[in-house]
């Protein structure tokens, strides 16, 4: 009889501590902040971060989505203020989200490089934006001074972002979007540089750049660059993969 009583014991005290274990799941508290993707709008439906969202929805211990600090055109730079500012959208502060979230996505660098190329004079915050690229110059050096210091801007974003949040992050790194195969070099010495930069402050570096080379069909062609459904599927692919391996396994 005491043995039943006991057995019967262990089984409802399982059952309590399985219940507790379940309810008491850290929040996935996922959110992304940067560029906006360069998807055409017309062959992409949604985005590999859209994407992911609707796979961590699907986990009992789901908390929230943020990607109301992404924005067309934003710089690093832009970002660095946007921090400093503690901005805000629809009452949400760019501060409160980083301290909560535990899974981050940062996009950010394309932006300032494409400019670069593409000669954009409008910008005064840059202070090191230079002449337009003449591709029978030896201008090399000009270049990778510039990359320079599109690193130097990301850095202190890192050292901004570290300062908020504790969670997992990953930084995407950048792709050429020029539609010239000769920029190919500029692409991975300042990927290289990045990615130094993340391992040394425990961020995950996913490389779009040597995903989106994998396969022509994960760009579009001609002056108009932009990542295919193919190319986004990759990249979702390659992203959530991460996620699962930095974070969700401690969940399971």
């Amino acid at each position: 009889m005491k043995m039943k009583i006991l057995i019967i014991f262990l089984f409802f005290t399982g059952i309590i501590f399985i219940s507790y274990v379940k309810s008491n799941k850290e929040e996935i508290n996922y959110t992304i902040i940067g560029e906006k993707e360069l998807f055409s709008n017309n062959i992409i439906s949604k985005n590999f971060s859209d994407l992911i969202y609707d796979e961590l929805s699907k986990k009992n211990s789901f908390g929230f989505y943020s990607k109301e600090f992404t924005y067309k055109n934003i710089r690093t730079i832009d970002m660095i203020n946007n921090i400093n500012n503690n901005v805000s959208i629809d009452n949400i502060y760019i501060q409160n989200i980083l301290k909560r979230t535990n899974v981050l996505i940062i996009n950010t660098g394309n932006n300032e490089i494409i400019q670069r190329f593409n000669d954009v004079t409008d910008l005064p915050e840059i202070n090191y934006k230079l002449s337009k690229v003449d591709s029978n110059e030896n201008n090399d050096n000009e270049i990778y001074n510039y990359l320079d210091e599109v690193y130097k801007d990301i850095k202190v974003l890192i050292e901004k972002v570290k300062d908020l949040n504790e969670g997992k992050i990953i930084f995407l790194g950048i792709y050429n979007d020029t539609g010239n195969k000769d920029n190919d070099k500029y692409y991975k010495y300042i990927n290289e540089k990045l990615e130094l930069l993340m391992h040394s402050n425990d961020i995950d570096y996913l490389n779009l750049f040597d995903v989106l080379n994998k396969n022509e069909d994960y760009l579009t062609k001609g002056n108009n660059i932009y990542i295919t459904n193919e190319g986004n599927i990759a990249i979702f692919n390659k992203l959530y993969r991460k996620i699962d391996q930095l974070y969700l396994h401690k969940q399971r």
